[in-house]
């Protein structure tokens, strides 16, 4: 793997950027919008968020192709990727205007809206969109850069619009603002996110010429081929992290889904701190396939489940045992609605966690035709569950819909990698549940007793120790415990800072 050091350092420098973000903008904003727009604004999200499907699964089938033509050292290969992914995202990005203007006058048929924020609220569809189609055309580059395994040049971007986002919520909210200004900021940060990765892409890939003459409707209909698995693949994951804060908006109202939303951030931010590690195996699992070495390719699989559950872990039991302080101590007042779906979309994270490095695996083995049959009937069943708890349960039952769904995932998509990687189904499950028992082990005396029992605090300040002391506990126990001597002394040669610029 190319620039591990380099690349884990920054994909946690990113999620670090949002957890601060995070903490600063988002009560700047529920009292700057009041509860129903921030509703409104996590609906809004959630509705638009839909649109980059229209993406089509090009994206991840750009970076799996052109990590296999790095592999191969094909440079040709890498050139035509480009010109017929800018072709094509060139008319998703138009079709995405259009879709968009359609959304926004509609949007009071979808979901309960104030007067006095109806037009606003459709502005900041129309500015959200904008964003949106311009992350077509752009991010194609930045699939290429991930495709090398430049992920590091894509988190800086990352953090540099995070806190962009952060400094412009403060000072704009400082003298009152509204559903535009946020949407309009959102808009500058993602361009400021799209934009700065180009600087590095002539230093990575030298001899890239999108052309026209290499845009054919053969190599089109190649690439979409794959991509079309790859879109279903893509809807799976919005369903989870979309679909719920608008089926609680739809039926519940917008203030069910401002107290939704709350622990649903707090979900999407610890997915992914806790998979961001292993999002750098996707690339890497392609480039071997190219390079035809399956065994490698195994060896990072069982490296991959168990560094990856180890992570989720540390990101998810402080939400699991502690859900009611943590959302106390960021929001400054108690959201009691919000503790139980917390409590359960946690659980859902340990669920979620294997079938995410699985998934990554069986998409760059270009397995993922039988993938998707799972995931499909997975999402149908979160979909229809959400929808019928929420009427008969309430907000509860919307986030265990997203556990029992992904239950059904935890039961099919290892049986599948095993059947594809010839890894027994035994070695896959010893791998990913290998660090459980020493994180539980440890969360009971620091969260669970102290944190609960005895370090009674609902702010942040007072929490930091406590955080302080789950850091310096789970870290050298589960890398003593939760990985082997192997993968500790081969994550150890990675990770010195000689290797920097070995790659």
């Amino acid at each position: 793997m190319r620039f591990l050091r380099r690349n884990v350092f920054w994909v946690y420098a990113v999620y670090a950027a949002s957890v601060l973000s995070g903490l600063v903008t988002t009560r700047i904003l529920l009292d700057g919008l009041g509860t129903d727009g921030f509703g409104l604004w996590a609906v809004i999200g959630s509705l638009t968020a839909y649109l980059a499907l229209l993406d089509l699964g090009v994206g991840p089938s750009v970076v799996r192709f052109g990590a296999e033509y790095r592999g191969r050292r094909s440079l040709e290969d890498t050139n035509a990727l480009a010109s017929v992914g800018l072709a094509i995202y060139a008319a998703i990005g138009a079709a995405t205007l259009i879709l968009g203007a359609a959304l926004a006058w509609l949007l009071p048929l979808l979901v309960e809206i104030p007067d006095d924020l109806l037009w606003p609220a459709r502005l900041a569809v129309l500015i959200v969109v904008a964003g949106l189609a311009a992350r077509f055309p752009l991010g194609l580059f930045g699939n290429l850069l991930a495709a090398q395994q430049r992920s590091d040049v894509l988190n800086i971007a990352g953090v540099v619009s995070t806190l962009a986002y952060a400094v412009a919520v403060v000072v704009v909210f400082a003298s009152g603002g509204g559903l535009v200004e946020v949407a309009l900021i959102a808009l500058g940060s993602t361009l400021i996110r799209l934009v700065l990765p180009l600087a590095w892409l002539r230093r990575e890939l030298p001899a890239l010429r999108p052309r026209l003459s290499l845009v054919t409707r053969r190599r089109a209909r190649e690439l979409l081929s794959v991509s079309g698995d790859n879109l279903l693949i893509h809807i799976g994951a919005r369903v989870v992290f979309s679909t719920d804060v608008v089926v609680v908006g739809v039926l519940l109202g917008p203030e069910a889904a401002a107290f939704y939303a709350i622990p649903a951030r707090l979900f999407a931010l610890a997915f992914g701190m806790g998979t961001a590690g292993t999002n750098l195996l996707y690339p890497a699992f392609a480039e071997l396939e190219g390079a035809e070495e399956p065994v490698r390719q195994r060896v990072y699989l069982r490296s991959g489940l168990r560094g990856g559950m180890a992570a989720m872990l540390f990101v998810a039991l402080p939400l699991l045992l502690l859900p009611d302080h943590l959302i106390t101590a960021w929001i400054g007042r108690e959201l009691g609605p919000s503790t139980w779906v917390m409590i359960l979309l946690a659980l859902g994270l340990f669920l979620h966690q294997p079938v995410h490095v699985l998934s990554q695996y069986l998409i760059a083995r270009g397995q993922q035709r039988p993938l998707v049959r799972i995931l499909v009937v997975t999402v149908l069943l979160n979909v229809a569950l959400s929808i019928a708890l929420a009427l008969t349960v309430g907000l509860w039952g919307v986030a265990l819909a997203t556990v029992l769904a992904e239950l059904l995932a935890v039961a099919l998509v290892p049986r599948l990698t095993s059947r594809v990687s010839g890894v027994p189904l035994a070695s896959l499950a010893r791998s990913a549940l290998r660090p459980v028992l020493p994180a539980v082990a440890l969360a009971v005396p620091t969260l669970l007793v102290l944190g609960r029992w005895l370090w009674v605090r609902d702010d942040l300040l007072a929490l930091a120790p406590l955080g302080l002391l789950w850091i310096a506990a789970f870290v050298p126990a589960l890398w003593l415990l939760g990985l082997d001597r192997g993968e500790r002394a081969a994550l150890g040669r990675k990770l010195r800072p000689g290797r920097l610029a070995a790659g």
